[in-house]
C-alpha cells in the first residue's frame, strides 16, 4: 500500500490527568497508588440537544473534558478548571452518557452493585433499584441498554481500566450537585412490577430503559421472521453507538463477533413464545428487538476496540481492532430508507482491513462534513512496525513521525539520570483517548503525550474550498486530491502546527495548478477540442465515462469476486489505458471548477469575504483558462476586470458552458417570478442536500424562492433547494419567508452581511410583517422582525429557535417582570413640598426611622400610576399604626385637660386598632420576602404625642383601661396585615421558613401570620405533624388563624387529613366515646367556616346535613351571646359547600331548603319528613340542645345564617321560586314580624340569586322598595299622630335597610369593575345618608326622603353609611378614585372629632381605604361565585362594637376578601430600556345582559376587566408598535402569576417604541414626536458657509443630540455625528451631508434605521461610478456593487408591477430614489466617450481594453448593467444572422438575447452594420 508524505507530529506535551492536579489543589498527597482511572470526552456530549453548536471550530480546540475516578470519588474537569466534585455511596461499576425520551439534556447513567442512578445535567436524580445483577450499561440513540450478569458473577471484580472494552471514549461519570440533592423532579425510585414482569426480566439477558421514569423493557431477537426472547447471556456487549442503533457483542464460546441492529417499532412480527408475549405491557406494542446483520468467527479474544469511521466514498464503516491478528477490520455499513425508517445492513464482500496494533477515529480531513447523522471520521492507525499512518477510509494519506526534539530531550534526560551514554530509540506502542483531532501517544518509555492534529486550515478560504471539493467532487476524484494535498511532492499543507493563512492557500493552489500543468491532461484537452466520429462521441459521452470510472475503481477494491473482475472490467481498462490519466485530470478540473465556482458565488453574498473572493477568482480564472471555458472566463472578467489579465483563446472551441450566477437568478426571480428563473443559474452544489460550505447561498436562494412564490413539498422547494421552515401560520409570502429565515437561523445581523441590493427584498419581507405578525410564531421570529415586545410576550412557547436567537438578542432580563415591583422610587423634593403641615407633623420622624409596613409601596409602577400625585403618601399616613398619633391640646394643660387627653386618646386608640384591616388590603401582595430572614411585623402603637409640647409622648392610663385586652385581636390583625404583604409571585413558600418564624411561645402575632400565609395558599407545605403541633399549643388565636389558613390554602379539595383536624374542634361531630372538650365558641365558629372553605362547591351531602343542623344549634355550655355568630358561621359554611349548586346538588335539597326557610320564618314543624331529617342529624351529638321553645326555633338566632346559606346556595341561579319565598314585607302587618336588619339580608340574598338583574340605577333601587314603604316615607317631616309615628318608624327602618341592601348588592355585582354608573349611584346614597346623620347646607337635587334621623337612631344610620361606603370601595377596588378617597378622608376625620366614632365604623373606613388602594392599586376583586362568597363574609352587615367583639361575626373573617382578589393589573414595559411606560390600550369586552360589545381605552398601568368578559387588548397609539392579544372569554379565575399560559406575562406587557417618537413621560402632548418640527433648526447645516454666516443659527440643535432624544441606538447617534455634521468645505461634501440628513430623517421617522446602510451603499455605488466616468479615478476594481444595484432596481420593478406588495407604512426605500439611481447609472454609462470602441473590440474579437484601467472597469459595468452576452454568444448569433441574409437584425437580436437591454442591442446592431459596411 503506498504511503503519502511523511510529516512530523505537531509539538507534543506530556499528558497528566487533570484529576491528579485537582487532588493536589484539594490538599491531597501525591501517592504512587495507580488505582485511579480517567476518561476524556467531547464537551458537546453533555450539551442539550437544542443548544446551538460551536460556530468556531477553533474555539473548541484542546477543550477535552475529563472524568477522574479514584475509589468512589469523581472529579469532572477540563484542564485546571474543575466543574464538579462528588462522592458516590458505593463503588461504581459503569457510567455512560445517554439521552432518553423527550428530555433535551444529556443524562449520566451510573451503574452500581444494587442500583442504577440517573443524573440530569441540571441536578435531577432518579434512582432505580436493580432486582437482578447488571453487568454493564450502554447508551443507545433512544435509551439505555442494560446487560444482565450471569448468575454467580462478581460485579465488584469488574475492572475499570482504560483498556477495558466496556468503556469507550464517551463513557463518562457525572455527579449530582455539590451541595446535597436538589432535583427538579424529586428523587424517585422505580420498583419493577412483580409476577409476570419479574419472570420476564429474569429470562431476558438484555433490557432497554427508554425513560428515567419508566420500567426497563425486555428485548427480543429476530429469528426466521419471529421474535424470541433475548436470552443470549453469552453474547457479551463490547460496543454500542449513541448515534445509530448498533451493538457489537462477542461470544467467547463460539469465538465470534456479532453486529446487531436494535429496532424499536410497531412490528408485525409474531412473538414466538406465547408466555413472552404476555410480558409486553398493555398499550406498549413497540417491541425492541435485535437483528443480527453480521457475524465473524475465528477470534479467540474480543476486539480490543470498536468504533465508527468513514470510508473513502463517505460510507460509514464499523472498525474492529483485532490485536491477535494485528489488523483493523472495517465493515461497510449500508443504509436504506424504507417506510420513513432507516434499515441497516452489512455486505461482507465489501469489507477491508489494514494492518494495525492500535487505531482510533479522528476528525482531520473533513471536519465540517456530515455523513448522515455522523461526522466524517478518519482513522489514525499504528502498524505492527510502529509506524503511525493517517487514513481516509482505506486511502493512506501520510505518515507521522515523532519530532526529533522529543528524542533528544529524552536522551539528555536519561544521560543526566544515569551518567552513562545510553541510546534510547523511542517508539509509539499505543493510541488512546481520541477526541476529534486529538489523541494520546503511549511511548515505550512509559510516558503519554497529547497530540493535536490540525483539523482544518486557519485560512477560511482554504477550508471552504476543501470542504466544497469534498462535497462536490466524486469520491474517487476527491481521494486523489487528498493524496496530492497530503502527499510528499512538495506540499506544505498543514505541515506545521501553526502556519499562515497565505501559505495554506498557496499550498492549495499549487496542488490545483500542478494538475493543470500535466502534459497528458493538455494533450487530452486538445484532442477533445477537435471533432470526433460518432463512435468516438459515444465512447466519450458522460454516461460511458461514468460507467468506465465506476468499473475501473471497483476493480481496485480488495475482496471483489473474480466474476466482477472478469472480461468486462479488463476490456474497459485496456481500451482506456492511453487516455485514463488525461481524462481523470480533466474530470478533476471540471468538477473542481464547478465546486469552487459555487464557493465563489456564495462569497459574492458576503460583504466581509471580498478579499477571499479576489484570491479565489484568480485560481478559478486559471482553471477556466486551462479548460478553455470562455463563458467562465468572461464571467470572472466581468466581475474583476482589473484583477484578471487577457489570455489566449483557441479559435476552434465553441462548446463553452454557461456559468451559474446567483445574482442573475435572483434578478430573474424578482422580475419574472421563481418559476421563470432558470435552475441552471444555481450552482449544483447549492442544490445538494447536506452541503455546508455553500449553506449561506442555499439560505438566500431559499428565501428568495419563498418570497417569489415557490412551490414546496415538505422542506423541499421547487427551485431545487431545501429550507427549514419554522412552525407558525402564514397568509402571505412575506410571512412564509420570515418563517423560513427563522427556521434557518437567519438573524438581523446576517442581513448586514449581504450586499445592499440583495438584502433589500428580504428587508421588505421583514418590514411588511413587522406591524401585525401572526400570534403563534416562535419568539425568534418576532426578534427577527424587531418586535422584541412580542417575543417576550410569547416566551411561554419557547422553541429551539427562540432559545438560539434570544442568546444573541439584546433583550432585557427575564427576571424584569418580577423585579419591577421592587424598584424603589425616590419622591422628588418638590413633590414633598406640597404636603400640608399637618401631614408633615404626622410623619415627623421624632423617634428616628420606624417601620410601618408600607415603606415598600413606592415603586416604579406606582410612581408611574400616580406621578407627582401624593395619594399614596396620604394613604400611608392614614393607615400608619406604628407611630404615636397627634393630640391637639393647649400649651399649658390643666388637670381637666389631662382627662380630656385620655378620653381623646382612647377614641384615637379605637381608630388605631382598626388600621391593620386597611393596611393589609393596601399592601396586599407587594413584597417578596427573603427566605433567610424572619418576617418583620410593624409595631401597633396606641400612644399619643403632643405637638404643642414638643411631641411629648402620652400613654393610655393602665388603671382605667385594660391595654393588653384591648390589643389582643388588633395585634392579630396587625400580623395578618404584615403577612398579606407577601407577593404570590414568590411561588411556593418554604415549610422551613414558616417554622423559622414560629415563636418559642405561642402568641397572637404568629397566629395572624398563619392566617395571612393561608390566605395566600402557602400553608399547603405544612405536614400533618406540624398542624397538630400547632393545635397542641391550645392557643386561641393561633388555632383560629391556622384553621382558616389551612382551609383557604386547600379550598375545595376536601382533603381528609385537614377535614379531620377541623372536626376535632367541633364537639357536635365528636362520637359518644370521645372525651369532652371545652372549646370556645369562637374556635368552633372558625372551624365551621373552615369546613365550608375546605368543602367549597362540593355539595357534600353529609357535610351539608351537619352544617344545617348547626345553624339551629348552639355550643353547649358557652356564652349565649355568641350563639348568633355561631349560627351565622354555620350558614356561611353551608352556603360555601353548596355554592351556586342549589339546583343541581345531589341529595335531599328540597328538604334542606324547607328547613332553612323554617329557620327564617320560625313556623312549627308540621312536616314529619322535615322533623325526621332534623333528628337524624342530631342523634350522635351530645351536650347540646336545640334553640327552640317547643317546636318553634329562635329566628333571631337562625335567620341570618339561613338567609346567607340560601343566598350562596342559589347564587346567580335566577331561581324565581327561592326569591318568591324570600319575600320582603309588603304590608304594615308583615313589617311588625320581620326585623329590619333581616330585611337587609333578604334584599341582599334576593339580588345575589337574581344576579343578572342588578342594575346600577335609581330606578332599579326604587323597584326593590315595596309600595307600602314608599308611601310610608313620603310624608316624613309632616305633622302626624302618634299611631302614624309608630308606623313611620317601621317604614323608615325598612326603607334604610332595603336601600343599604341594594347598595351592597350593587357593590358585589360590580366588584372590581370600577363601573362609573355604580360609583355615581353609591356615592350619591353615601352622601345622602351622611346628610341625614348631620345635615349640611346642600341643594336639594334629589327626591329622596328627608328627616330619617328623626325615626332611626344615629348608630343605625352610621352603620348604613359605612356599609354603603364599603360597597362603593368594593366596586372601585384598586382604582384610587380621588373623589371617593376624599370622602373617606372626611369620614375618618369626622369620626375622630365628633365623638361618635366606634371601632366598627373605624374598621369600615380603614377597610374601605384599603379596598380603594388594594395592593397599592395593583389588585382588584373578582365576581366569581367564590369571590362573591368571600366578599359577602367580609361585608357581613354587623359591625363590631369593639376590638375584641366577636359575638355576631368573627373579626378574622373580615380578612377573607383576599380570596376574592385578582391581580388583573397590567403595566407596559419598554423592551429596549426595561422601564415601565405609559401606553394607551384599547380593551374589548364581550356583550352581556347590560351592554353590547364595547371598546374603551385605558392608559397603562391599569387593571383589565375580568376574564369572563375580556375579548381583546390592543396596544394603540402612534408611538408604539401595535400588538393585539385576543382572548376567549371564559368564566374562570384570572391567570395566576408564573402561569405559562398567562397571556399578559404575569402582568407585564412588553412594548416597543417606534424610533422617532418620544415616550409619554418625556412628551405628554406629542409636541416633540415629529422630527420634521425640529428639522428647520438644522437648516444652517445644509447651507453654504457664506450663507450660514448671515443666518441666525442660534436655534440650531446638534443632530446627534436630536437623534438621541428619539433613539438610543448607538449606530444612529454615531451616524449623526460623523455624516451629518456641519463641517463641509466643498459643494460635494455639502450635498453628501444633505443627503445624509434626509436619509436620517427618512429612516428615523419611519422606524427603519437598518436601511441607513442600504441608502449609503447605493449612494456610494453611484458616487464611485460617477468619479470613474467623469474624473477617471478608479475607486473599485470590481463590478459587484453594480450587480447589487441591479437587484435593487429589479426589486423596485417588482413593486411597481405588483409582484411584491408594500406594507401599510409604505415603501422601505423610496421608489423615486431607486429610479433616480437607475437613470443616473444609464446616463453615466451612455456618456462614456470610448463606448463605441470598447464595445466594438469586445463584440468583434472578445478583447478588453488593455491600455487604460478606467476603460476596462467601465466596460465591465456596461456589460453587467445591460446584460450584454459574451463575445462567443454574440459571434454565434452573428454567424447565424449572416447566413440568413436579413437586412434588419435588430428584432432577431432582441429575440436571441431577451435579457439584454434594448440600448445594448441597438449598440451591437449598429456595430454589426458598420462592420458590414466596412467589409
Amino acid at each position: 500500500m503506498p504511503i503519502g508524505g511523511v510529516r512530523e507530529l505537531p509539538t507534543l506535551s506530556e499528558f497528566t490527568p487533570f484529576g491528579l492536579t485537582a487532588e493536589l489543589m484539594d490538599g491531597g498527597n501525591q501517592s504512587d497508588d495507580d488505582d485511579y482511572h480517567y476518561f476524556l470526552f467531547d464537551p458537546q456530549v453533555a450539551k442539550q440537544q437544542d443548544e446551538a453548536p460551536e460556530l468556531d471550530d477553533a474555539s473548541s480546540e484542546r477543550s477535552d473534558h475529563e472524568l477522574f475516578i479514584r475509589g468512589n470519588r469523581i472529579i469532572w474537569s477540563t484542564g485546571p478548571k474543575v466543574y464538579k466534585r462528588f462522592t458516590l455511596p458505593s463503588k461504581v461499576i459503569k457510567v455512560c452518557w445517554c439521552r432518553m425520551g423527550d428530555i433535551s439534556e444529556a443524562l449520566v447513567c451510573v451503574l452500581q452493585v444494587d442500583r442504577l442512578t440517573i443524573h440530569g445535567t441540571g441536578g435531577e436524580v432518579v434512582s432505580v433499584p436493580l432486582p437482578h445483577a447488571v453487568a454493564s450499561i450502554w447508551s443507545l440513540p433512544f435509551g439505555l441498554l442494560l446487560q444482565r450478569a450471569t448468575e454467580g458473577s462478581l460485579l465488584s471484580n469488574i475492572s475499570l481500566s482504560s483498556s477495558n472494552p466496556y468503556l469507550s471514549s464517551r463513557d463518562v461519570f457525572r455527579q449530582k450537585r455539590d451541595v446535597g440533592y436538589s432535583p427538579l423532579y424529586n428523587t424517585q425510585t422505580h420498583i419493577f412490577e412483580q409476577n409476570t414482569r419479574i419472570d420476564g426480566i429474569s429470562m431476558s439477558s438484555h433490557l432497554i430503559l427508554k425513560d428515567p421514569f419508566e420500567e426497563p423493557q425486555i428485548t427480543y431477537i429476530e429469528e426466521r421472521g419471529k421474535l424470541n426472547l433475548m436470552w443470549e447471556f453469552d453474547e457479551r456487549t463490547i460496543w454500542t453507538s449513541e448515534c445509530v442503533p448498533l451493538m457489537v457483542s462477542y461470544n467467547k464460546g463460539k469465538t465470534q463477533h456479532s453486529l446487531w441492529v436494535i429496532e424499536v417499532n410497531n412490528s408485525n412480527l409474531e412473538v414466538a413464545d406465547p408466555k413472552a408475549s404476555d410480558l409486553v405491557a398493555p398499550g406498549k406494542l413497540a417491541k425492541p428487538f435485535f437483528r443480527r446483520i453480521w457475524q465473524g468467527k475465528g477470534s479467540q479474544t474480543a476486539a480490543s476496540k470498536v468504533f465508527l469511521a468513514t470510508d473513502d466514498d463517505t460510507t460509514p464503516v464499523v472498525c474492529f481492532l483485532l490485536l491477535e491478528q494485528k489488523k483493523l477490520l472495517s465493515l461497510r455499513l449500508q443504509s436504506m430508507e424504507f417506510d420513513n425508517e432507516t434499515v441497516y445492513d452489512i455486505k461482507p464482500d465489501m469489507s477491508w482491513s489494514i494492518p494495525a496494533i492500535a487505531a482510533a477515529a479522528v476528525t482531520i480531513t473533513r471536519p465540517k462534513v456530515k455523513v448522515g447523522q455522523l461526522p466524517h471520521m478518519d482513522i489514525i492507525a499504528l502498524t505492527p512496525e510502529n509506524t503511525l499512518l493517517l487514513y481516509s477510509g482505506k486511502l493512506c494519506l501520510c505518515k507521522y513521525v515523532l519530532p526529533s526534539c522529543l528524542g533528544k530531550e529524552q536522551l539528555s534526560r536519561r544521560m543526566e539520570l544515569s551518567g552513562t551514554n545510553i541510546t534510547c530509540d523511542l517508539k509509539i506502542i499505543n493510541l488512546a483517548d481520541a477526541v476529534e483531532g486529538r489523541f494520546n501517544l503511549v511511548l515505550n518509555n512509559g510516558r503519554n503525550y497529547r497530540c493535536t492534529l490540525r483539523r482544518s486550515p486557519s485560512s477560511s478560504l482554504t477550508n471552504d474550498c476543501i470542504t466544497a471539493m469534498a462535497e462536490g467532487l466524486s469520491c474517487s476524484v476527491f481521494n486523489h486530491f487528498l493524496g496530492l494535498l497530503w502527499g510528499d511532492d512538495g506540499s506544505t499543507y498543514l505541515v506545521k502546527a501553526y502556519s499562515r493563512a497565505d501559505s495554506e492557500w498557496e499550498s492549495f493552489c499549487n496542488v490545483i495548478t500542478k494538475m493543470c500543468q500535466r502534459p497528458n491532461a493538455t494533450s487530452q484537452l486538445l484532442s477533445d477540442s477537435v471533432s470526433h466520429s460518432s463512435w468516438e462521441f459515444l465512447t466519450q459521452s458522460n454516461y460511458n465515462q461514468q460507467y468506465l470510472r465506476s468499473n475501473c475503481i471497483a476493480g481496485t477494491f480488495p475482496g471483489l469476486s473474480s466474476k466482477l473482475q472478469g472480461s468486462h472490467s479488463s476490456n474497459v481498462v485496456v481500451a482506456d489505458t492511453q487516455n485514463t490519466e488525461g481524462t481523470f485530470c480533466l474530470k478533476f478540473l471540471r468538477e473542481t471548477l464547478d465546486s469552487l465556482h459555487a464557493v465563489y458565488e456564495t462569497l459574492k453574498l458576503n460583504n466581509l469575504r471580498k478579499r477571499d473572493m479576489g484570491l479565489l477568482v484568480v485560481l478559478l480564472y486559471d482553471i477556466a483558462n486551462f479548460l478553455q471555458e470562455l463563458s467562465y472566463l468572461d464571467h470572472y472578467k466581468h466581475d474583476f476586470p482589473l484583477l484578471l489579465k487577457d489570455v489566449k483563446i483557441f479559435q476552434n472551441i465553441y462548446t463553452s458552458r454557461t456559468p451559474p450566477s446567483l445574482f442573475r437568478w435572483i434578478e430573474n426571480c424578482l422580475k419574472h417570478g421563481c418559476s421563470s428563473a432558470s435552475i441552471c443559474d444555481l450552482p449544483p452544489l447549492v442544490c445538494k442536500d447536506g452541503s455546508s460550505v455553500v449553506n449561506w447561498a442555499r439560505k438566500i436562494v431559499s428565501f428568495y424562492s419563498l418570497l417569489c412564490g415557490v412551490e414546496q413539498v415538505g422542506n423541499k422547494l421547487s427551485s431545487g433547494v431545501t429550507c427549514e421552515i419554522a412552525p407558525g401560520f402564514y397568509h402571505i409570502r412575506e410571512e412564509l419567508t420570515v418563517l423560513g429565515m427563522v427556521g434557518e437561523g437567519f438573524a438581523l445581523h446576517h442581513l448586514d452581511l449581504l450586499p445592499a441590493g440583495v438584502s433589500l427584498p428580504l428587508r421588505h419581507a421583514i418590514d411588511k410583517c413587522r406591524e401585525s405578525p401572526p400570534v403563534n410564531w416562535p419568539a425568534a421570529a418576532y426578534v427577527l422582525l424587531g418586535r422584541e415586545d412580542l417575543a417576550l410576550l410569547h416566551l411561554r412557547h419557547q422553541t429551539k429557535y427562540a432559545e438560539l436567537d434570544f442568546k444573541k438578542s439584546n433583550l432585557i432580563s427575564l427576571s424584569t417582570p418580577y423585579m419591577l415591583p421592587l424598584h424603589t422610587v425616590t419622591i422628588p423634593s418638590s413633590a414633598s413640598d406640597t404636603l400640608d403641615m399637618d401631614k408633615l407633623e404626622d410623619i415627623d420622624n421624632f423617634e428616628g426611622p420606624v417601620t410601618d409596613g408600607m415603606e415598600h409601596i413606592f415603586n416604579s409602577s406606582t410612581q408611574l400610576r400616580y406621578g407627582c400625585d401624593m395619594r399614596l403618601n396620604e394613604v400611608r399616613r392614614l393607615l400608619c399604626s406604628a407611630r404615636p398619633v397627634a393630640i391637639q391640646t393647649p400649651v399649658n394643660p390643666t388637670a381637666s385637660d389631662q382627662d380630656f387627653q385620655q378620653t381623646q386618646l382612647w377614641h384615637l386608640a379605637q381608630r388605631t386598632t382598626a388600621l391593620p384591616f386597611g393596611r393589609g388590603a393596601f399592601t396586599l401582595g407587594t413584597i417578596c420576602t427573603i427566605l433567610t430572614e424572619a418576617l418583620a411585623v410593624p409595631k401597633l402603637v396606641l400612644a399619643g404625642r403632643l405637638p404643642a409640647q414638643q411631641n411629648a409622648k402620652v400613654n393610655l392610663d393602665p388603671n382605667t383601661r385594660n391595654i393588653q385586652e384591648l390589643k389582643t385581636w388588633p395585634e392579630f390583625h396587625n400580623a395578618v396585615a404584615a403577612g398579606l404583604r407577601l407577593s404570590p409571585l414568590q411561588g411556593k413558600m418554604s415549610r422551613t421558613w414558616i417554622l423559622y418564624n414560629k415563636p418559642d411561645e405561642p402568641n397572637v402575632t404568629h397566629g395572624g401570620l398563619l392566617l395571612a400565609l393561608g390566605l395566600h395558599g402557602h400553608l399547603r407545605v405544612l405536614s400533618i405533624t406540624d398542624i397538630f403541633q400547632y393545635y397542641s399549643q391550645e392557643h386561641e388565636s393561633t388555632t383560629v388563624g391556622l384553621m382558616i389558613g389551612l382551609a383557604a390554602s386547600n379550598r375545595g379539595t376536601m382533603q381528609p387529613s385537614i377535614s379531620k383536624s377541623l372536626y376535632v374542634h367541633l364537639p357536635s361531630r365528636h362520637p359518644s366515646s370521645f372525651p369532652e372538650l371545652e372549646l370556645p365558641t369562637l374556635i368552633q365558629s372558625a372551624a365551621l367556616i373552615s369546613v365550608g372553605l375546605l368543602y367549597e362547591g362540593s355539595a357534600h351531602p353529609q357535610t351539608m346535613q351537619f352544617l344545617l343542623s348547626e345553624i339551629g344549634r348552639r355550643s353547649g355550655g358557652d356564652n349565649v351571646l355568641e350563639r348568633e355568630g355561631y349560627a351565622v358561621s354555620a350558614g356561611f359554611s353551608l352556603g360555601l359547600v353548596a355554592l351556586g349548586r342549589g339546583q343541581d346538588a345531589i341529595g335531599s335539597m328540597d328538604t334542606l331548603v324547607d328547613r332553612l326557610f323554617h329557620y327564617i320564618g320560625g313556623k312549627e314543624l308540621h312536616n314529619e319528613r322535615l322533623h325526621s331529617f332534623s333528628s337524624s342529624a342530631d342523634e350522635h351529638n351530645r351536650s347540646v340542645g336545640q334553640i327552640v321553645d317547643g317546636n318553634v326555633v329562635n329566628i333571631d338566632i337562625t335567620a341570618p345564617g339561613a338567609i346567607i346559606a340560601l343566598a350562596l346556595m342559589y347564587l346567580k341561579t335566577e331561581s324565581e321560586l327561592i326569591v318568591s319565598r324570600l319575600s320582603i314585607p309588603q304590608t304594615q302587618f308583615e313589617l311588625q314580624y320581620v326585623r329590619p336588619d333581616f330585611i337587609l339580608l333578604r334584599v341582599v340574598a334576593r339580588n345575589l340569586i337574581l344576579w343578572n338583574r342588578i342594575q346600577p340605577s335609581e330606578e332599579w333601587i326604587d323597584l326593590q322598595i315595596p309600595e307600602v314603604i314608599k308611601n310610608g316615607v313620603k310624608g316624613l317631616g309632616r305633622e302626624m299622630d302618634d299611631i302614624y309615628e309608630m308606623d313611620a318608624e317601621a317604614f323608615v327602618q325598612a326603607y334604610v335597610n332595603i336601600v343599604v341592601g341594594t347598595c351592597i348588592s350593587i357593590g358585589l355585582r360590580f366588584a372590581g369593575t370600577r363601573d362609573g354608573n355604580a360609583q355615581e349611584l353609591l356615592y350619591k346614597y353615601a352622601v345622602y345618608f351622611l346628610n341625614e346623620i348631620k345635615p349640611v347646607c346642600t341643594s336639594n337635587e334629589n327626591d329622596l326622603p328627608k328627616g330619617l334621623s328623626n325615626y332611626v337612631d344615629r348608630g343605625t344610620l352610621e352603620t348604613c353609611l359605612h356599609l354603603i361606603v364599603l360597597s362603593l370601595c368594593v366596586a372601585m377596588a384598586g382604582s384610587g378614585h380621588l373623589q371617593t378617597f376624599r370622602f373617606l378622608k372626611f369620614l375618618r376625620n369626622r369620626n375622630s372629632t365628633d365623638g361618635h366614632s366606634s371601632f366598627g365604623t373605624q374598621m369600615a373606613v380603614s377597610l374601605a381605604i384599603g379596598f380603594l388602594f388594594l395592593g397599592g392599586g395593583m389588585w382588584t376583586f373578582s365576581t366569581s361565585n367564590s369571590s362573591i362568597a368571600a366578599l359577602l363574609i367580609t361585608l357581613y352587615p354587623r359591625l363590631p362594637t369593639g376590638p375584641n367583639d366577636n359575638r355576631c361575626h368573627l373579626q378574622a373573617f373580615r380578612h377573607l376578601y383576599v380570596l376574592a382578589t385578582e391581580a388583573r393589573w397590567i403595566q407596559t414595559v419598554d423592551v429596549d430600556t426595561g422601564l415601565p411606560v405609559y401606553v394607551p390600550l384599547e380593551i374589548t369586552i364581550k356583550e352581556t345582559e347590560l351592554y353590547a360589545e364595547t371598546n374603551f381605552c385605558e392608559v397603562t398601568p391599569c387593571s383589565l376587566p375580568e376574564r369572563a368578559t375580556l375579548k381583546a387588548v390592543r396596544v394603540c397609539g402612534p408611538r408604539y408598535w401595535p400588538q393585539v392579544i385576543k382572548l376567549c372569554p371564559e368564566d374562570k379565575p384570572w391567570w395566576s402569576s408564573g402561569d405559562k399560559s398567562h397571556p399578559f406575562n404575569s402582568g407585564v406587557l412588553y412594548v416597543k417604541r417606534k424610533v422617532g417618537a418620544c415616550s409619554y413621560v418625556d412628551d405628554p402632548i406629542g409636541s416633540q414626536s415629529l422630527l420634521s418640527r425640529a428639522m428647520h433648526k438644522m437648516s444652517a447645516l445644509t447651507q453654504p458657509k457664506s450663507c450660514a454666516s448671515t443666518t441666525d443659527s442660534t436655534g440650531a440643535i446638534p443632530v446627534d443630540h436630536l437623534v438621541s432624544t428619539f433613539s438610543s441606538d448607538p449606530s444612529l447617534i454615531a451616524f449623526a455625528q460623523l455624516f451629518c455634521g456641519s463641517s463641509s468645505s466643498s459643494r460635494s461634501e455639502l450635498d453628501f451631508h444633505e443627503f445624509c440628513l434626509q436619509v436620517l430623517f427618512e429612516c428615523v421617522s419611519k422606524d427603519r434605521p437598518a436601511l441607513l446602510q442600504v441608502y449609503l451603499s447605493l449612494y456610494a455605488t453611484i458616487g464611485y461610478i460617477a468619479d470613474s466616468v467623469v474624473n477617471g479615478t478608479c475607486v473599485s476594481g470590481d463590478s459587484l456593487s453594480l450587480s447589487s444595484l441591479k437587484i435593487a432596481d429589479a426589486y423596485n420593478e417588482a413593486l411597481s408591477n405588483g409582484r411584491l406588495s408594500t406594507s401599510s407604512r409604505g415603501e422601505i426605500v423610496q421608489s423615486a430614489f431607486l429610479g433616480s439611481l437607475k437613470k443616473r447609472v444609464e446616463d453615466l454609462l451612455n456618456s462614456w466617450v470610448e463606448l463605441n470602441s470598447g464595445i466594438h473590440d469586445y463584440v468583434m474579437s472578445g478583447e478588453w481594453p488593455s491600455h487604460n484601467p478606467k476603460s476596462r472597469i467601465i466596460l465591465s459595468w456596461y456589460l453587467q448593467w445591460y446584460n450584454v452576452p459574451s463575445a462567443l454568444d454574440i459571434k454565434r448569433a452573428v454567424g447565424k444572422l449572416k447566413n440568413a441574409n436579413i437586412r434588419s437584425s435588430l428584432p432577431l437580436l432582441r429575440l436571441v438575447f431577451p435579457t439584454t437591454h434594448i440600448a445594448a442591442i441597438d449598440v451591437i446592431n449598429n456595430l454589426l452594420l458598420s462592420s458590414q459596411v466596412e467589409g
